[in-house]
């Protein structure tokens, strides 16, 4: 049942499909969850950093720059463009922050 206060505005949830779609990609899950534990605004590069290392299995300090940079720019090419076209995820440009909407569904199926 669709209610008013939904992250896409119009009333309506995303549907399951879109939900799946979204979740398919490894990188983009894992970015997810890692949204969804710190439960606050965060900066690209330190997201970048963090997914890296959640791959790797290993500290964010042992992550390159250079690992982190191409992270980041998968995130901006691929990633970032359709978790914003379906407001599962916010991108404040102003401050580089990404911060996850309150999508029930997406954020329990990361659970």
């Amino acid at each position: 049942m669709a209610t008013s206060d939904t992250p896409m505005g119009s009333g309506s949830r995303l549907p399951e499909e879109v939900i799946e779609d979204i979740l398919a990609a490894d990188r983009r899950r894992i970015a997810l969850e890692i949204l969804a534990e710190r439960d606050q605004p965060v900066v690209i590069d330190d997201l970048a950093t963090a997914v890296r290392a959640r791959e790797l299995e290993t500290d964010p300090t042992s992550i390159s720059k250079t690992e982190r940079r191409a992270v980041r720019d998968e995130f901006f090419a691929e990633h970032l463009p359709k978790l914003t076209a379906t407001t599962v995820v916010t991108y404040d440009s102003m401050l580089g922050t990404l911060s996850l909407s309150p999508d029930e569904r997406v954020t329990a199926t990361l659970s």
